[in-house]
């Protein structure tokens, strides 16, 4: 973050939430580990659905991140060509430079 730049209630509520997650990580491997190697020890079956419950706990957040980054990426990347497209408007580029760019980003049709 720039030295300018205030810290907004939304960024100090979802840094709050970024750092109990990976607490959460965190203290969640250990438990899992903890618990296999009690389990092991005392002869009982290792309990997979602990194993699962923290597979999703670390997957669908970082799922829905990538999603959400991928999707802001691409409209940004939207933002920038079609602000490049009217920068170069009145020189001698074609219309169809930018259209042939933009193709694979929604199907084909702009």
């Amino acid at each position: 973050m720039k030295k300018d730049e205030k810290m907004t209630f939304t960024k100090s509520i979802l840094s709050i939430v970024v750092l109990l997650y990976f607490i959460g990580a965190l203290l969640g491997g250990i438990l899992v580990v903890a618990a296999a190697v009690v389990n092991w020890k005392l002869g009982m079956p290792i309990d997979s659905q602990m194993f699962v419950a923290y597979a999703a706990y670390l997957g669908a957040p970082t799922a829905t991140a990538i999603a959400f980054y991928a999707w802001k990426s691409k409209c940004e990347n939207l933002l920038k060509i079609e602000y490049g497209r009217q920068q170069y408007q009145s020189s001698e580029v074609p219309d169809q430079v930018s259209m042939d760019t933009l193709a694979n980003m929604n199907g084909g049709h702009y």
